[in-house]
């Protein structure tokens, strides 16, 4: 349930933090199933404690689960991921619903981050279509669809000014070889939430109708990450920041929104530090697009540092 680590990347970026690392896999439950408590009791791990509510059914929150079917994408499915697996192949993960709650226990100050996908019933629907949901870009596939989780920190009941936003479907690009539905999973970084107490979930899409959002209102997540410290070392103007496809093999593209247009860099260094490529790019206000050729580089574990404009952020990817 909690490994404790000094991320050796943290340290490459000069960001000394202790973190406590949740990948669930301390839960027991039977084959192919999930978390169910009749009486909505929330369940906790060292580092947090998670929203659950039942009443007749799961009605809300989240449940750590090891279901793996990724073919049967209904609703009668709703705590499958589409990867059929935790991050790194592990066997436990956590399903959530939009209204969600996460409260930090001491000593953790904050949430560094965490590995996000879809759900099984989600990208289908964003997939196919179905009876109440669109099929995501439409008939031709130019429709601007989106699917977007945002997370929002909350100190003493207040809510702090920085939310953070990642897009788990993105058709909004004019070139439609950049659209996606997330099929794999994604590192969300929450450093820039600073000190809280609780997060909350939400979910928003672009496919709406007369009874509010048409797409199935799921995400997994993995490898929740808290910290003491949090949000102090690292200061970032990116937003929105994902690398697709990740695992890649010849090529992967950065996207990403800046609140400035200036000249930085898109630096790569390897598992132990070393930087093996460094690129100068203009930042645009708004939304970029880098694309990246790691054809080159050996398989393993990568970190890709964007940083200028006295501001930086970190993603990390496999090379396959």
């Amino acid at each position: 349930m909690k490994k404790t680590i000094t991320l050796l990347a943290l340290l490459i970026f000069g960001i000394s933090r202790s973190q406590t690392v949740t990948d669930f896999e301390s839960f027991s439950l039977p084959a192919d199933s999930f978390y169910y408590d009749a009486g909505g009791a929330d369940w906790q791990t060292t580092n947090a404690s998670f929203q659950y509510d039942y009443s007749g059914f799961w009605g809300g929150g989240f449940a750590y689960t090891n279901k793996n079917n990724v073919d049967s994408g209904n609703y009668r499915h709703l705590y499958n991921c589409i990867t059929g697996k935790g991050y790194n192949l592990s066997n436990y993960y956590v399903t959530g619903q939009p209204g969600a709650f996460v409260r930090v226990k001491a000593p953790s100050t904050g949430v560094v981050g965490f590995y996000v996908t879809n759900t099984t019933y989600a990208y289908t629907s964003m997939k196919n279509g179905d009876s109440f949901a669109k099929k995501f870009g439409g008939a031709t596939g130019n429709d601007p669809d989106w699917f977007l989780m945002e997370v929002f920190g909350y100190s003493g009941g207040a809510q702090k000014t920085d939310t953070v936003k990642f897009y788990l479907a993105d058709f909004r690009s004019s070139n439609n070889s950049l659209d996606y539905i997330l099929k794999t999973w994604q590192w969300v970084n929450c450093t820039k939430l600073g000190a809280v107490d609780s997060i909350y979930f939400k979910l928003t899409s672009s496919d709406n109708g007369m009874w509010g959002m048409n797409t199935p209102a799921f995400f997994s997540i993995d490898d929740f990450t808290t910290g003491q410290g949090v949000g102090i070392a690292e200061n970032s103007i990116f937003q929105n920041i994902n690398l697709f496809p990740n695992p890649a093999t010849g090529s992967t593209t950065v996207k990403l929104v800046s609140e400035k247009s200036f000249t930085g860099s898109i630096n790569i260094y390897n598992s132990l530090g070393a930087l093996i490529r460094t690129e100068t790019v203009e930042f645009n206000t708004a939304e970029n697009n880098y694309p990246l050729d790691i054809s080159q580089l050996n398989s393993g574990l990568y970190f890709v540092e964007l940083t200028g404009n006295n501001g930086k952020q970190t993603i990390k990817f496999i090379k396959q």
